[in-house]
C-alpha cells in the first residue's frame, strides 16, 4: 500500500470516529506508527490561553506538554503561535528552547517534530512527535507527518463541530424540559418560562443550562418551589 492509499485509509477511519477524544487518540497512534517517532501527542489550544492534551501515547508525552505550558517555551507552542512546523535534532543543545530542551533530554527525548493542526477558521493545536535518538526525523518524516496533519486537522475540526452541535442540542433539550415544567406548574407561557430561567441565570451568575437542570431535578424530587416572578 503506497502513502496516498494509506493516508486515505486513515482518513476513512478517522471519519468513522464518533468523539473528539477517540479521534485525537487515533491520530496520535497512527502518527507514531507512520514516522520515526517513539511517542506522539496532541496539544490543543483553547480559549483564554489554556491548553489540554486530549491524546498521548504515553505519560511522558503529557509531561513534555506540561513542561512547555509551565515554562511557556517549546516546539509545540511555537508551532501553534509562529511558523507551522518545527523540527529539533538535539533537544539538549537547541538554543531555541534553552530551558525546555534540556528538560526534555532528561526525560529521554532528543528529537521532536511539531506540526500545527488548523482548520479554515480555527487554530486547533499541534501534532507533536518525539523520538529518543538524536536526529531521528528526516525529510520523509516531515512530509508524511505534514500530510497526516492535514487529514487530522479535518477530522478534528469535524469532531469539534459535531461535539459542539451535540452539546447545543443537549442544552436546548434541558432548557425545553425546564420550560415545560414551569409552564405546567405555574400556568405561564413558554416565553415567560424562558424569561424566568434567563433572569435567574443573570442574577445568580449561573449558566442557563444549570438553572434548567435545577428545575428538572426539583421536579423529579417533587419539590414545589416558589412561584416565579413573571416578566
Amino acid at each position: 500500500m503506497d502513502e496516498a492509499d494509506f493516508l486515505s485509509r486513515i482518513a476513512l477511519e478517522l471519519d468513522a470516529e464518533l468523539t473528539m477524544s477517540s479521534t485525537a487518540e487515533l491520530i496520535a497512534e497512527y502518527a507514531r506508527l507512520t514516522t520515526a517517532a517513539d511517542e506522539c501527542g496532541i496539544l490543543f489550544s483553547q480559549p483564554a490561553n489554556t491548553w489540554s492534551t486530549p491524546a498521548a501515547t504515553s505519560p511522558r508525552v503529557t509531561e513534555l506538554h506540561q513542561l512547555q505550558i509551565s515554562l511557556d517555551e517549546g516546539p509545540c507552542l511555537d508551532a501553534i503561535r509562529k511558523q507551522s512546523t518545527y523540527i529539533c535534532d538535539d533537544t539538549r543543545n537547541d538554543d531555541r528552547w534553552p530551558t525546555w530542551g534540556p528538560a526534555a533530554a532528561e526525560l529521554g527525548i532528543s528529537s521532536t517534530l511539531s506540526i500545527r493542526l488548523e482548520s479554515k477558521n480555527r487554530n486547533l493545536g499541534a501534532l507533536n512527535l518525539y523520538a529518543e535518538p538524536v536526529g531521528a526525523f528526516g525529510t520523509q518524516d516531515v512530509a508524511i507527518a505534514s500530510n497526516f496533519a492535514r487529514h487530522a486537522s479535518i477530522a478534528l475540526s469535524t469532531a469539534f463541530t459535531e461535539q459542539g452541535m451535540a452539546l447545543a442540542i443537549d442544552a436546548r433539550t434541558f432548557i425545553g424540559q425546564a420550560q415545560g415544567i414551569l409552564m405546567g406548574r405555574y400556568g405561564i407561557s413558554a416565553e415567560q418560562a424562558f424569561e424566568y430561567l434567563r433572569r435567574r441565570s443573570q442574577q445568580e451568575h449561573i449558566k442557563l443550562t444549570d438553572i434548567a437542570h435545577e428545575v428538572i431535578e426539583d421536579q423529579s424530587s417533587k419539590s414545589t418551589g416558589e412561584e416565579p416572578e413573571l416578566p
